[in-house]
């Protein structure tokens, strides 16, 4: 029978690998919840033979001896993890590598009387003496082992030669953008591990199945989330020059930009009504609409450069772009339309100039030639003169409407189609056509962008 103080000791233990996010190690929390009563199972004469065997050189890797491929079992406790800056991430985690090495067996244990409580912590000063695995995180910015209140590396030794190494790191890291369902981003943060000193055929590494990798913890930024996290073998990598071995740990972040979606759209949706307020403005105000026009493509020109400020900097067309592409082209075509209407207003302007002028020659040439006319004209001809007038009246017709029909037939297709345009007429069209299209893309991109995520490669 167990007694009370056995209970409440394996109690805490157990409670202590769920809820501690600062143990000292996963794995010894596990090996101890495994031990029975007697913790110290190991007596100071076997400790003394294990020391005593630790002082001998066995620096060499373990395939030295054994002849075969050594493998490096790997897995990961995460305890905190930091979004910084939207483009780089630290992650603080326990990096366990177990790995077998017959040299370092207890010489006076035996396969079936001695199991994983007979463990012994490796003093520092002996690490020198054996092979300690030589992975790396290949992909950092930076890195550190932790320090406090020493070096947080440990070495346990079981008794059939087994050695767990294990350290506490914060390591940088520079995560891609992967997909935008704007306002959020997915971010995709990928830890990879090497071993670089042997080729894969003599050292490799593997996820280890019994302790799998875990990352129970999540951001303490309302902003970031964890999405999503895998541990799998290094793909497409082609980073080292000799066939090492490599995993991957791929981290999926998800980055939410709410906070800033004020800052972001609304501007630039009073930026497209002020756009939309000068089809309001006569078309006689020639600098009131450039001056409106120009200030509006400008803010919006402003305010796309002065958001990227707080984005990544591998921030790529996505749904932002869109927004702003969209936004600009609105802008842009309440300025083309003005130009347009003015510019066929002026033409219209001078044509009519030019069919004045050409009315008044055509009067004049008609006068010099009645001058000329013989005084001796009879009477009769005045008469049938006279009653041709009647008639032209009669019809509802007249010299000065044949004359025009004469002036339009002498301008080309191009100018009396638009001699033919109403630039008030395409004004009136143009303040409806331009709000109705603004709400259609509004409902569209919102739609799109908020039923819609693209997925990490």
């Amino acid at each position: 029978m167990l007694s009370c103080i056995d209970i409440i000791f394996k109690l805490t233990l157990f409670f202590s690998v769920f809820f501690s996010r600062n143990m000292i190690s996963g794995i010894l929390c596990i090996i101890i919840t495994a031990l029975s009563r007697d913790v110290h199972s190991l007596t100071p004469a076997q400790r003394d033979v294990i020391e005593t065997m630790l002082q001998t050189d066995n620096s060499n890797p373990p395939f030295y001896h054994t002849g075969n491929q050594t493998e490096i079992r790997l897995s990961i406790y995460m305890t905190e993890m930091r979004f910084l800056d939207r483009t780089e991430a630290d992650f603080t985690f326990y990096y366990y590598q177990v790995w077998d090495d017959p040299r370092l067996k207890y010489p006076f244990a035996n396969d079936t009387a001695w199991g994983i409580k007979h463990y012994h912590v490796v003093r520092r000063k002996y690490f020198d003496n054996i092979w300690l695995a030589e992975s790396y995180i290949e992909n950092e910015l930076r890195s550190r082992v932790h320090d406090s209140t020493m070096s947080n590396r440990f070495v346990w030794l079981l008794s059939n030669g087994t050695l767990v190494y294990s350290m506490r790191i914060t390591a940088g890291l520079a995560c891609d953008l992967q997909g935008v369902l704007f306002p959020n981003a997915l971010f995709v943060c990928r830890l990879k591990f090497r071993i670089h000193s042997y080729t894969e055929d003599k050292v490799s590494l593997v996820w280890d199945t019994n302790l799998r990798p875990t990352v129970p913890v999540d951001f303490d930024n309302e902003e970031v989330s964890l999405d999503a996290w895998e541990a799998t073998q290094c793909t497409q990598d082609n980073s080292a020059v000799i066939d090492s071995s490599c995993l991957e740990l791929k981290v999926n972040i998800k980055v939410s930009f709410a906070s800033n979606v004020v800052r972001i759209f609304m501007p630039s949706i009073f930026i497209v009504v002020v756009g939309w307020l000068s089809f309001w403005i006569e078309r006689s105000e020639v600098s009131a609409r450039i001056k409106l026009g120009t200030l509006s493509m400008l803010a919006m020109i402003t305010e796309q450069v002065g958001t990227k400020f707080f984005l990544p900097v591998n921030f790529k067309v996505r749904s932002f772009e869109v927004w702003y592409i969209m936004s600009l082209v609105f802008v842009v075509a309440a300025m083309f339309e003005y130009t347009f209407v003015h510019a066929v207003d002026v033409f219209q302007t001078k044509m009519k100039r030019k069919e004045e002028q050409m009315k008044l020659r055509r009067k004049g040439s008609n006068v010099t030639m009645e001058t000329n006319v013989d005084s001796r004209t009879s009477s009769t001809n005045n008469l049938e003169m006279n009653a041709i007038d009647l008639v032209d009246t009669a019809n509802g017709k007249t010299s000065n409407m044949n004359e025009n029909v004469d002036v339009i037939n002498d301008f080309s297709f191009g100018v009396r189609f638009i001699m033919k345009i109403s630039t008030g007429r395409v004004e009136k069209y143009f303040r409806i056509m331009y709000a109705v299209a603004y709400i259609v893309v509004q409902i569209l991109f919102w739609t799109i962008c908020l039923n819609y995520e693209e997925l990490s490669k």
